[in-house]
């Protein structure tokens, strides 16, 4: 089976457990991880990436995702030319727009133009090359050689376009029926030809909510949350509508607003499962399939058998974990899902 599959792992304890982790990770037999770039959240994210890479042989490391709000985007590629040199190849880097770690400091995330501008600059300075500051030039005195692949998540059709525009690779958080996976690539090929580049060459990497336990409806009910967030954000209607779904008849409650820092990162998990009580069963159920691996470990490993006979070629599994590492999940692909795809595991 030719599907790539990473797990995220989030730096929610010390740098040597999660190097620990992802070593687990590794030995089961994932293709990479993503490291979660939240500051009041996590540990940060390019030591942990380093210490990772360091202590592993083949697995890539990703900042799933950090962003050109809180961290400039010189000072990014600076840390990414810097980490990659600890395991060439890799390293890479994943950037978006920064929602958790800029609305919990009271600044705005990125706009899709500080989006596209940051990747330019990014890779500009990785190459080597002079950049314009405005009134001051300057260059990375450690660029040059390979640059490390920058993708760029994506939710909208605009960002997703500029990924096509600039980026190497892009992380679409679309969810996983054929439809949303057509339309959303048909956008990035798009903004690739538009900008005179082969759309063969960047990488779709597409998001994939995974909550494994052996009964299907208690799997959904801790996914019911991360479900209900499709509601609130405007963005989503449109890739809920291309799956054939239209949920805006359901009032949503004011209290998932306050839930901090905010729904899919919520600390309280039970309170977040309490106010998305409203939405009923089969409602629920339609958007975990569309959304994911949501599921037993038979079940999931069914559906990566079809996205994979669908074409899809890389899924990055997030868990409900933010604040602990997936170990069911990493478990139940280590044990079964693996082995039901003939994948082997790596070499101790």
């Amino acid at each position: 089976m030719a599907i790539k599959i990473d797990l995220r792992v989030p730096p929610c304890k010390t740098v040597p457990e999660v190097t620990a982790f992802v070593q687990e990770c590794e030995a089961a037999g994932f293709n990479g991880v993503g490291m979660l770039d939240s500051q009041m959240l996590e540990r940060d994210v390019f030591v942990s990436m380093a210490h990772a890479l360091l202590n592993t042989k083949t697995i890539n490391i990703a900042s799933a995702v950090t962003n050109p709000v809180t961290r400039h985007p010189s000072v990014l590629a600076s840390a990414a030319q810097t980490v990659s040199e600890v395991a060439p190849g890799r390293a890479q880097i994943w950037i978006g727009r920064g929602y958790s770690s800029a609305n919990v400091i009271g600044i705005p995330p990125a706009t899709v133009r500080q989006m596209r501008d940051s990747v330019v600059m990014m890779k500009e300075l990785m190459s080597g090359s002079e950049y314009d500051f405005g009134d001051t030039t300057s260059r990375m005195k450690h660029g040059g050689g390979v640059s490390t692949p920058v993708y760029i998540a994506a939710t909208g059709p605009r960002v997703m376009r500029v990924a096509g525009e600039v980026a190497d690779g892009a992380l679409l958080m679309t969810g996983i029926h054929p439809n949303q996976v057509a339309e959303s690539q048909e956008i990035i090929f798009d903004g690739a030809k538009a900008a005179g580049r082969n759309p063969d060459n960047i990488e779709t990497i597409y998001t994939c909510t995974t909550i494994i336990r052996d009964d299907l409806q208690e799997a959904r009910e801790i996914a019911r949350p991360l479900a209900v967030q499709r509601l609130m954000e405007p963005t989503y209607t449109r890739w809920l509508k291309a799956a054939g779904l239209d949920f805006s008849e359901f009032e949503l409650p004011r209290g998932l607003w306050d839930l901090y820092p905010d729904v899919p990162h919520a600390e309280d998990w039970e309170k977040a499962k309490e106010l998305c009580s409203f939405l009923p069963d089969d409602a629920l159920a339609q958007l975990c399939d569309t959304m994911g691996l949501i599921g037993s470990p038979e079940y999931c490993a069914e559906r990566i058998k079809e996205a994979d006979a669908a074409g899809m070629e890389h899924l990055y599994l997030m868990t409900d974990q933010t604040y602990e590492f997936a170990t069911g999940e990493l478990a139940a692909f280590r044990d079964t899902i693996f082995p039901a795809l003939g994948r082997s595991k790596q070499p101790a």
